[in-house]
């Protein structure tokens, strides 16, 4: 007698999705995706209301979302990145303080999603450095758990633009453990990390902005790399240079 099997394998459905989607060092010159120009939204020939709207730019949230842009070329190194900075910032784009949960959604209130900080030991203050440069932050005690030293010229290697790593102050990476990512929401679980890696990301943006300080969002990773310099376990989503 034949025994069907009706619930699918749904840890292995999405990890075969983000697989397929990685970047590897030996697959570069193949996974290089040809620019495209992105064509203006027509509004077609519906009815049209007109959303008129000047930005007060006195208004500092207003200011922050208008200036708000990603980085392009070499970071300015505007701001000392000692401990004083790093806690302001972490508490704004994460922890919230003393507020009772964190500065950005995350389905359930599980927070799956893990953030490390990547310190470039020659941009930033010493103190952020002196017992190593990658961090994991832990929003529940309010700690930056200093993990371990990777110099900064291994570490730079892990990102596809080269380019912007020598001046960039520090790097904020966030990953999962896709392994059990699936326990309360199953089959959604790997769109609602995606979604909390996104409204983290947008904090990050926004916050770099508002500390004076620039950011570049990136996908441009190599995945295996990157995973294995904070964690072996741990799978990176996103990435993100700041300086």
């Amino acid at each position: 007698m034949i025994k069907w099997e009706f619930s699918p394998n749904i840890k292995k459905t999405f990890i075969d999705y983000h697989v397929v989607s990685m970047n590897e060092p030996e697959f570069a010159f193949s996974q290089m995706y040809q620019h495209q120009n992105r064509k203006r939204m027509p509004n077609d020939n519906y009815p049209l209301i007109k959303l008129d709207y000047s930005l007060d730019l006195d208004n500092s949230f207003e200011k922050v979302l208008y200036e708000r842009k990603t980085c392009i070329g070499q970071f300015k190194n505007k701001q000392n990145i000692n401990q004083k900075f790093i806690s302001k910032f972490c508490n704004l784009a994460f922890i919230g303080g003393n507020r009772r949960g964190r500065t950005y959604p995350s389905g359930g209130a599980q927070y799956n999603i893990r953030i490390y900080i990547l310190f470039n030991e020659k941009n930033v203050h010493q103190e952020m450095v002196e017992f190593g440069n990658i961090g994991e932050l832990n929003c529940d005690t309010g700690d930056l758990m200093i993990k371990k030293y990777q110099p900064w010229e291994e570490v730079k290697t892990a990102f596809i633009q080269e380019y912007l790593t020598d001046t960039t102050q520090f790097s904020i990476v966030l990953s999962i453990d896709i392994q059990s990512i699936s326990k309360k929401y199953h089959d959604i679980a790997y769109k609602l990390v995606q979604q909390e890696a996104g409204h983290i990301g947008q904090n990050i943006q926004l916050v770099s902005q508002y500390l004076g300080i620039q950011s570049v969002p990136l996908g441009g990773f190599y995945d295996t790399v990157l995973s294995n310099m904070i964690n072996e376990k741990q799978t990176v989503l996103y990435a993100f240079l700041l300086g």
